[in-house]
């Protein structure tokens, strides 16, 4: 009767061992199938300072029009203007939108022209092209513009 007991409890144990070793199993499992993935943003040559040079210096305040610059901004030296767009599979910037101002705003077109002739490296995804969105601020100083 004892030794019955005894294989008894022996057989149990070893149930509740196994079923922990499976769920330890299951769980590195689980960690090896969901991967984590490799994501390289688009970027500038030289990066976001270079970027922001290359409009600072192509930024041509004559294609401007002082009517453009609202109220808000003629209390400031500097007009700010958000924009979004996308850095397409071939790395050219794309899909422009306004933010803070509109399509036919003069700045808008001129910020768009200018970021428009760059040139990016496109991002990837585990080695995969995707088009990228951003959301930028370009300044332009305005105080001698509009005086």
């Amino acid at each position: 009767m004892r030794k019955s007991i005894s294989l008894i409890i022996f057989i149990c144990l070893c149930k509740l061992g196994y079923s922990q070793i499976t769920d330890v199993q299951n769980l590195i499992v689980q960690d090896s199938i969901i991967p984590t993935p490799v994501i390289v943003d688009a970027s500038y040559k030289g990066g976001i300072n270079n970027f922001y040079n290359y409009v600072s210096t192509n930024f041509n305040y004559n294609n401007l029009q002082k009517t453009d610059v609202t109220d808000e901004f003629k209390k400031r030296d500097i007009m700010t203007i958000y924009v979004e767009f996308s850095i397409n599979e071939e790395g050219k910037p794309v899909d422009f939108k306004p933010v803070n101002t509109t399509a036919e705003n003069s700045f808008y077109k001129e910020t768009i022209r200018v970021i428009g002739s760059t040139k990016w490296k496109h991002a990837t995804k585990d080695g995969i092209i995707f088009k990228q969105e951003f959301r930028i601020p370009i300044q332009a100083y305005i105080r001698d513009f509009i005086e």
